[in-house]
């Protein structure tokens, strides 16, 4: 008996694969979302201090990089897979997020008028805030970890139902504090 290849095999890994791929999305967004403030702080800070941004506005500075945070905040997948394209290919396996701010501070921040000169290359600039920001992914991991650990201790909970993401969403709220959400602005999920 001959064998037809269905594509059934093929359907299922590409599911999987997509499936795996919104699940990164939803941890990168989630990430993003609690984390915002910390990451415009430290990076700002880092940018002004190991002299990547010159500028004599500081604070004019600060604002035009939490204006990219927010715009990331708001973007949606093909927007946000456009916008890094001219630099997706910098290192081997780059953070999305990381690139995104890297392409920010090469057009947004070179361009605005607060700005003196942006210093070093577009490796060196993407290596600096992939620095800052997995810092700060490595404890935001920490802390999600602890969370699912105590929520694993509800048995009436099954992960992945939808009764357990409200509850993990609830626990996430209380340790983290709300997620920096600005007056009247929404966050759009980039897996969308």
């Amino acid at each position: 008996m001959r064998y037809f290849n269905t594509g059934r095999v093929q359907d299922k890994l590409i599911n999987r694969l997509e499936k795996q791929e919104k699940q990164q999305a939803f941890q990168r967004d989630r990430f993003f979302k609690y984390k915002v403030s910390e990451i415009h702080s430290r990076l700002s800070q880092s940018l002004l201090m190991e002299k990547i941004v010159e500028t004599d506005n500081p604070s004019a500075f600060s604002e035009v990089l939490m204006r990219g945070l927010k715009k990331l905040l708001k973007t949606n997948e093909f927007d946000f897979k456009y916008f890094i394209a001219p630099i997706r290919n910098i290192v081997p396996h780059p953070n999305p997020i990381s690139l995104y701010i890297t392409q920010y501070i090469l057009e947004g921040v070179l361009n605005d008028p607060c700005v003196i000169e942006v210093y070093g290359t577009d490796k060196d600039i993407y290596q600096m805030v992939n620095k800052e920001i997995t810092n700060i992914n490595l404890k935001f991991e920490r802390d999600q970890k602890k969370l699912v650990e105590q929520l694993s201790h509800n048995k009436s909970l099954k992960p992945g139902s939808r009764e357990y993401d409200i509850e993990l969403d609830k626990l996430f709220r209380k340790t983290m504090g709300e997620p920096a959400i600005s007056e009247g602005e929404s966050f759009k999920n980039t897996s969308e």
